[in-house]
């Protein structure tokens, strides 16, 4: 026999055996082709459907990656749509997957659907990673900008405030990078040694709070392992981060100044394009730089405070990043 071959059957033996646990209805020509008994498994229905995605998974460790799939798909065929079930097995289904595109498709549909789940906060920070290896870490900030807003109890939130504080410092916004550092480093359960001293390691690199931006930037050497299927590799432009407006200061005329920074691309006509939208709206923008990467900024502050409430109110409005650089003047 195939392995294709073998693949359906057990599916098809499977189904039937998830049908009997959910009290599903199948075809009657589909029961009649095969007898099997209902699992002795005590406890509840969900207790059930854990121990057959628990051995999925073991096929798939083992080496039976068709063989584990086929399980998780056997359930979905069988849950009812939007229920716990089904967002157990969307879950397992990313997380077994051969892909990244077919893990992502199953994360994005977790998310969409299934905002009660467990996982929907496990969800957001795996699709963070997931866009992180592929390069893409302005997508991965905002899905981990959308973890800690809608689902600030999620046990997730430690590990996405590692990964949300680390990016936002490599990207240049040390401050406000190494203030989510902070904030995330008390989320830590207690005896998770290896993600403490990944915190401890980055905020050796910040300075304490209130001491402007004078420390140096310390790039981590290694970041969390990711769970996800490995994408390709690839090395896309950094994409610019939503805009709105938020009211600019006057502006001095010599040393120097505070602005609000929203984002740094590599490309200058990007960075022109989103200037002039912000311009539109009634910010006082421009483009900072001769060379990538070109820095789409607005306001000159004569104070670091004035520049850091006018970056909260346009975070606290706009829900995107922002953060306070220090500028010459004129």
């Amino acid at each position: 026999m195939t392995v294709l071959a073998r693949t359906k059957s057990m599916s098809h033996h499977i189904a039937v055996l998830i049908a009997l646990v959910l009290g599903a209805t199948l075809p009657r020509t589909s029961v009649a082709q095969v007898v099997v008994t209902a699992p002795s498994v005590p406890g509840t229905r969900a207790d059930s459907i854990a121990a057959l995605l628990r051995r999925a998974q073991r096929l798939v460790n083992d080496g039976q990656g068709a063989e584990g799939r086929a399980l998780v798909d056997s359930i979905l065929e069988v849950a009812d749509p939007l229920s716990p079930e089904e967002g157990e097995a969307l879950y397992w289904r990313a997380r077994l997957a051969e892909s990244w595109e077919a893990a992502q498709r199953d994360y994005l549909r977790l998310m969409l659907e299934h905002e009660r789940s467990p996982r929907y906060g496990e969800t957001m920070l795996r699709l963070a990673q997931g866009e992180s290896a592929r390069g893409d870490r302005e997508a991965a900030i905002r899905y981990l900008e959308r973890l800690a807003r809608e689902a600030p109890e999620s046990a997730a939130r430690a590990e996405g405030g590692l990964w949300h504080g680390r990016l936002l410092v490599e990207r240049g916004a040390r401050v406000e990078g190494c203030s989510v550092l902070r904030d995330s480093r008390g989320l830590v359960p207690a005896g998770q040694i290896e993600l403490e001293n990944q915190y401890d390691f980055l905020l050796r690199g910040c300075p304490e709070p209130g001491a402007g931006s004078a420390a140096p930037s310390v790039a981590p050497s290694a970041a969390p392992s990711v769970t996800p299927p490995t994408p390709p590799t690839v090395t896309p432009p950094v994409v610019a981060a939503p805009v709105g407006p938020t009211p600019a200061a006057a502006p001095a005329t010599s040393g120097t100044v505070w602005s609000v920074q929203i984002a740094a691309v590599s490309s200058r006509s990007e960075a022109a394009a989103l200037s002039q939208k912000l311009t539109a709206k009634g910010y006082a923008a421009r483009v900072d730089g001769d060379a990538a990467p070109y820095r789409v900024r607005f306001g000159r502050y004569a104070t670091r405070a004035a520049a850091a409430a006018a970056a909260e109110s346009y975070k606290t409005k706009e829900k995107a990043a922002a953060f306070v650089v220090e500028v010459p003047r004129g």
